[in-house]
């Protein structure tokens, strides 16, 4: 359902999530702090002309403008903020925002407005141009199904009697028992503030529990297999 607050136009910042080709035309998927997640079908044509175009690659910010189009929403003008030029050529950085984005489309639903989800998502994409984007997708991770409520709270996760249940589930899922520097550590991930100061000091080992954990968890709760997670593992 087209969202009311479309009528007439609406200019908000934006996050491209995704692109999806087709032979004429693109569906691009972005994220917005008043309107939620929203898509547009551009005209492979109309890109060629549109002004600011270039932006239109995933997780680089942006200020549109769009209007409703049946299904979609039209985009009229988009005015650029800057781009993650990571993603350029490296191919695992490509992998780890495809798990990003799945996550973000699969967790949340279309017009569904949380003001904290789009931050979360805009920090990421702020972070991830000069940053680690394995580690960064990673605490997304974590922190996108805590936000979607199927992960407690980070100083809920503090408490044992809170955390039990999840820990349980955790276990269910992964059929083993989380180390206890991973417990002690997700904690910390699911608090983290992204700003650029701030690092968090965890081993490899535990990011890659971390990642693990997240990667056959988030699949379990979303109920199907992630294509980005398949061809993650591929790598």
């Amino acid at each position: 359902m087209i969202n009311k607050n479309l009528n007439g136009g609406f200019n908000t910042s934006a996050i491209v999530i995704s692109r999806k080709k087709h032979k004429l035309y693109s569906v691009f998927t972005f994220i917005t702090p008043n309107l939620g997640i929203i898509r547009a079908s551009l005209p492979h044509k109309r890109l060629q002309t549109l002004r600011n175009s270039s932006f239109l690659r995933p997780f680089s910010g942006m200020y549109i403008t769009v209007v409703p189009d049946g299904e979609y929403v039209k985009v009229t003008q988009i005015d650029g903020s800057y781009v993650v030029e990571t993603l350029d050529s490296n191919l695992e950085n490509i992998a780890y925002t495809a798990v990003a984005s799945e996550l973000i489309q699969e967790l949340f639903a279309l017009y569904d407005v949380d003001r904290s989800v789009f931050d979360v998502v805009a920090n990421y994409s702020k972070q991830i141009r000069n940053r680690n984007v394995r580690l960064a997708t990673i605490i997304l991770g974590w922190q996108l199904l805590a936000k979607s409520g199927v992960v407690p709270q980070g100083h809920l996760l503090s408490s044992l009697e809170e955390s039990s249940p999840f820990w349980q589930e955790l276990f269910f899922a992964t059929h083993r028992y989380p180390t206890k520097e991973m417990m002690s550590s997700l904690v910390h991930v699911l608090n983290y503030a992204w700003k650029s100061e701030e690092h968090l000091v965890i081993t490899k080992s535990t990011w890659s529990e971390l990642e693990q954990s997240l990667l056959v968890f988030a699949t379990r709760e979303v109920g199907k297999e992630l294509q980005s997670v398949k061809f993650l593992l591929t790598l």
